[in-house]
């Protein structure tokens, strides 16, 4: 592999790699022994600051008078409701959001497909080191992208029904443009990475450099975008349910409205619905990123960039998908005209009017800097408290490998309950947990950090329990073989087999925890979360702006700190 070889990231090659935002890369070199000490001991004297800034005083902590409510929601997991009317209106729903997932993630590989080849390498920048102007285009067009990757979908949500209204496209678009930039970023890097030798080739003929590319490198590295477009569906299911608890329609809308009333039973019916797609979601996404995978092993094995044979199982998933988003788009019943409507054109008009210039409020630029420490505090604290769960229970979530072990066990029926229970973290929307949590809760930080620790621990304890699954335990039989316990296997082998992957997906998620404070924000969680919403329900739009862009810029901060770490690890 090259110097910039993926550790974890899109699916790519020779397994199924965790799939991610972001792309984990080993420097051509190691760093020096002090700057790599000098980022881990920031980064544990920013854990510390954070834990400082949320207090840790337990009596201004908890609320005893809502366990009785927090109670309740629970045992109305065993007893939903199921009259035959509301059982069909969540089907109904159910079919909203899947639909919306589906036009999301579509719009998302287009995006992807055709920005991947303009943010590559190869086009914009020469081997010879001559890159004049052509080097300020490559960076404009990354900083273009980088945007709309560091805004949550919440954000689009809100500037888009501010035009469109509850049009469906609202969804669409919110989920598409965010999910699309990191897409194109995904493809370009796999662009990157691929063989050179038939561009070579094209090029010494007089081709230009992009017609180049995309005749003999796009096809190459396309089913490994088509791959993680599977996960970004995955996503982009739990996407749509936030999205409807803001008033985009669909499950999460539903749900919003059975919180309101505090119709517990009502709310599991939708939950489960949800659950339940999720984890469809889930088993084929992973199916198609396996198989997918296994085709990248086949592939290199053969040593040759001629695509092996064709599997039939990511033939029919990529088929069954692409006639279902012609089927959605009927169901939700779109119309691109209202993208370019008189009443759009004038509502946006009036928008920009209304938002610029950005405001800092009575608080001023102290109010925005404050809001915005306590956005990284929480999602620091959120990350670090998944992280350390979802350590321990992947290796217990992690399916046994072996034809001869047997089917049902103490081990498989634990490590069963244990998936249940993430695919229930990650498939409840953060804003139902951020609303269980302000029952127990008193306001503040600590309602945020639990909420996004519980949604984070289910996405982050499969990801870890992928990681252990395709682990190689060749290691690990040697020394069980020479006798070791499980334990020293676990100590000597494992641990440090899955340690650097375990640590650069929880920088990862602490990227992506930071836009997600936007959707806590709704049940008062300190933060630039909560401050949007305050000001959404005065339309304070100029402050909006203002609360957008630091939200931007913290999360820019953040990428280039989590990069820093990520360089760290070998």
């Amino acid at each position: 592999m090259s110097a910039g070889a993926r550790v974890a990231g899109a699916p790519v090659g020779g397994r199924p790699a965790e799939p991610t935002d972001d792309e984990v890369r080993i420097p051509s070199r190691p760093p020096a022994r002090w700057d790599r000490r000098g980022w881990w001991i920031g980064a544990a004297v920013l854990v510390v600051a954070s834990v400082a800034r949320a207090g840790v005083d337990v009596r201004d902590l908890l609320n005893p008078r809502g366990f009785n409510q927090f109670g309740d929601f629970f045992t109305a997991m065993v007893r939903p409701e199921l009259g035959a009317d509301f059982v069909w209106l969540a089907v109904r729903e159910a079919g909203v959001t899947l639909g919306y997932a589906l036009l999301g993630t579509a719009l998302a590989i287009v995006i992807g497909v055709i920005g991947g080849p303009l943010l590559t390498e190869r086009v914009w920048l020469s081997a010879s080191g001559e890159h004049g102007r052509r080097r300020w285009i490559w960076w404009g067009l990354r900083a273009a992208f980088a945007v709309p990757r560091s805004m949550h979908e919440v954000i689009f949500g809100l500037i888009l029904v501010s035009i469109l209204g509850l049009d469906p496209l609202v969804a669409v678009l919110a989920i598409g443009i965010p999910f699309g930039s990191v897409t194109a970023k995904v493809f370009a890097e796999l662009l990157d990475e691929a063989p050179r030798g038939a561009e070579s080739t094209l090029r010494s003929m007089g081709a230009s450099r992009m017609a180049a590319l995309v005749v003999a490198t796009v096809p190459y590295a396309l089913g490994d975008v088509v791959s993680y477009g599977f996960y970004r569906f995955e996503c982009a299911i739990r996407s749509a349910a936030v999205l409807g608890i803001v008033g985009a329609g669909g499950l999460g809308f539903q749900i919003a409205l059975s919180f309101q009333t505090l119709r517990y039973d009502e709310m599991w019916t939708l939950l489960w619905a949800l659950i339940a797609l999720s984890g469809l979601a889930d088993a084929w996404s992973s199916l198609v990123r396996s198989r997918r995978a296994a085709t990248g092993v086949e592939m290199h094995a053969q040593l040759s960039t001629v695509p092996p044979r064709r599997d039939r199982v990511l033939v029919a998933s990529a088929v069954a998908f692409v006639a279902a988003v012609p089927v959605a788009w009927w169901l939700l019943d779109l119309h691109l005209s209202s993208l370019w409507s008189q009443r759009a054109r004038t509502l946006g008009a009036e928008l920009f009017d209304e938002a610029w210039p950005p405001s800092l409020g009575s608080d001023g630029l102290g109010g925005l800097v404050s809001d915005s420490v306590d956005t990284v505090a929480l999602a620091v604290l959120a990350l670090v408290l998944a992280w350390t769960l979802a350590s321990v229970l992947a290796f217990v979530a992690a399916r046994p490998r072996g034809a001869s072990r047997p089917w049902v066990t103490p081990r498989t029926v634990v490590g069963v309950v244990v998936r249940a229970v993430l695919l229930v973290a990650r498939s409840v929307p953060p804003p139902v947990w951020a609303f269980l949590t302000v029952f127990v809760l008193r306001p503040g930080l600590w309602p945020g950090v639990a909420a996004l620790a519980v949604y984070n621990l289910g996405v982050l304890g499969r990801l870890q329990g992928e990681v252990v699954e395709n682990l190689d335990d060749r290691p690990g039989e040697v020394l069980r073989s020479a006798g070791a316990t499980p334990f020293g296997v676990a100590a000597v082998a494992t641990v440090p087999a899955v340690s650097g992957r375990f640590t650069a997906l929880g920088l990862y998620r602490w990227e992506v925890a930071i836009r997600e404070t936007v959707i806590v924000g709704v049940v008062g969680a300190a933060g630039l979360g909560r401050t949007i919403e305050e000001q959404s329900a005065r339309f304070d739009y100029d402050g909006i702006l203002a609360s957008i862009g630091a939200l931007l810029v913290v999360t820019l901060m953040v990428d280039v700190v989590s990069s820093g770490l990520r360089r760290t690890i070998r």
